[in-house]
């Protein structure tokens, strides 16, 4: 169960790293950081810093769903030593999706979201099997 739990920490961690990233390009775009009005200063940012922004608010929507399928197992009572691997993939592929959604990496995004949706369709999965038997 750590390793699990270690990988949703690291995950509820991401944003915050994002947003900091982001204050960073935001200063050296723009000059300044506006606290007041972030979402229409994030508008007046370059693409790179849009796509900055853009994974930072989609780290948070992860978040949920991974948040939600470990709630999931838990309830099934699902041993979470079965679902270290998934767990781990998800996290990879959280990690890499800001990295390929900020060089505009559509493609591989695409891929890198589909291989952490997979990850907890399995962990949903077995909690269910666990449940029918």
């Amino acid at each position: 169960m750590t390793l699990v739990l270690a990988c949703l920490a690291t995950l509820l961690a991401l944003p915050y790293i994002l947003a900091a990233l982001g204050s960073v390009v935001r200063k050296r775009q723009l000059g300044r950081i506006d606290n007041h009005n972030p979402r229409q200063q994030a508008a007046q940012l370059d693409s790179f810093g849009q796509r900055i922004y853009a994974a930072q608010q989609n780290a948070w929507e992860a978040i949920i769903l991974f948040a939600g399928t470990l709630l999931l197992a838990h309830l099934a009572g699902l041993n979470f030593q079965l679902i270290q691997i998934p767990a781990l993939l998800f996290l990879a592929a959280r990690l890499v999706h800001p990295v390929v959604y900020v060089y505009g990496l559509a493609t591989l995004r695409s891929l890198v979201m589909g291989l952490a949706w997979a990850s907890c369709i399995y962990i949903v999965v077995q909690a269910f099997r666990l449940l029918a038997t």
